[in-house]
């Protein structure tokens, strides 16, 4: 079975950070072990610990579950760093959980940015986001990599994957972009559309499948081209057409391939209500789709405020997050979480969608020795598998 398709278009993604997050506060263990306490979006608060050890740490991802993210992630961490003992206390979650807002990806972006904080490995934010990307691959969630885009907070960002090579561009805004984000208070099962999706790849043995490909690979690359350009000109109306294309593609084209979690009733009903289309410039679903959540693009600051009142209204299940993405004058995308030091505080907001805001309490400052001597040698064994001949 061949295991690439060089014909494959790179995948785009456009990503922007909400205020909505994890706050968490840490502190350093003498004890080998990670302490996890974690209060939900709907009050719920547990508590689990962990021994750092790695073959538990990787039953433990891979069995799934609540704390899955958060032990594949610090399987990685434990493997590669040697970390000790962490104790990390989720105390507020203000991000809607399972509703396609990335929150799976800000608890992997919240763990590797604690551990990356509390030891100070220096890692980079995209190391932080690779060992969070890499921490959720090893849970039943095969996410890609877009969602860790969290890891750089409220900046937005075009992402462009092929393959393993991930590149992060600044998404310039020339205009305030008026946004709502409406949890649909319905369910999806993110696991389900990934896997019958990513079934399409890398080579389709359908028409279906192959209207899928073509769909997330140079329809998207079209679309993604044409709404960087709108959004650098400030055209908020015709980015809000654009979004309306873009969803009425999805639905011919990818959800055939998922029906019991695409068709997305709850999200079309909503994004045809007639009462707030004047109100609109566009919308469309998030993340995977499905019926999670939905982001309506506004006319202006008065519309948002209206379109909220009204769902509200008609929709009392359903809440509504107004989020409005300033211009982007004077932006830079965040190189480092800053490693570790005495006193600090790290912010890795949502990637359109969610987020993770770790405060951090350390004692004192970490050795940084054994962490640069071990990613020295990552980097080496890197550079040397890049250059054994590849094998399609």
């Amino acid at each position: 079975m061949r295991k690439y398709n060089h014909a494959l278009v790179p995948g785009r993604t456009i990503v922007v950070g909400t205020e909505q997050g994890l706050h968490a506060r840490i502190a350093r263990l003498a004890r080998p072990v990670l302490r996890l306490r974690s209060t939900k979006d709907d009050g719920m608060v547990l508590e689990h610990e962990y021994e750092l050890d790695e073959a538990l740490l990787a039953v433990a991802a891979q069995a799934g579950g609540f704390w899955s993210y958060a032990t594949g992630t610090a399987y990685r961490l434990l493997v590669d760093f040697g970390v000790g003992g962490l104790s990390i206390d989720n105390y507020c979650t203000s991000l809607p959980l399972k509703k396609g807002l990335s929150s799976s990806a800000a608890v992997c972006v919240l763990v590797a940015r604690a551990f990356n904080r509390a030891y100070g490995l220096r890692l980079t934010t995209r190391g932080e986001m690779q060992y969070a990307y890499e921490g959720e691959r090893m849970t039943p969630s095969q996410c890609g990599k877009m969602d860790q885009a969290c890891a750089f907070g409220s900046t937005p960002v075009l992402m462009t994957y092929s393959g393993d090579v991930l590149s992060v561009a600044l998404a310039t805004v020339g205009a305030p972009l008026h946004l709502v984000l409406v949890d649909l208070a319905a369910s999806k099962d993110t696991v389900v559309i990934l896997e019958q999706l990513q079934a399409a790849f890398p080579h389709p043995s359908s028409e279906e499948q192959r209207r899928c490909v073509e769909l997330l690979g140079a329809m998207n690359a079209d679309i993604t081209s044409r709404a960087v350009e709108l959004m650098a000109a400030g055209d908020a109306e015709q980015l809000g057409a654009l979004m309306r294309e873009a969803q009425q593609a999805f639905a011919e084209r990818a959800a055939p391939l998922c029906p019991s979690q695409l068709t997305s009733p709850v999200l079309h009903r909503l994004l045809a209500h007639p009462p707030i289309q004047h109100l609109l410039y566009g919308g469309k679903g998030v993340g995977s789709q499905g019926d999670g959540t939905a982001q309506l693009l506004c006319r202006d600051a008065a519309a948002q405020g209206e379109v909220c009142r009204i769902l509200a209204a008609d929709f009392p299940p359903m809440s509504c997050m107004p989020f409005t993405v300033p211009p982007t004058a004077g932006s830079t995308l965040p190189a480092s979480s800053n490693g570790a030091a005495t006193g600090t505080s790290a912010r890795a907001n949502g990637g359109s969608r969610g987020g993770s805001d770790a405060r951090v309490l350390l004692e004192q400052g970490a050795s940084l020795a054994a962490a640069d001597a071990k990613q020295k040698e990552l980097l080496l064994g890197r550079a040397g598998a890049e250059r054994q001949p590849a094998h399609a």
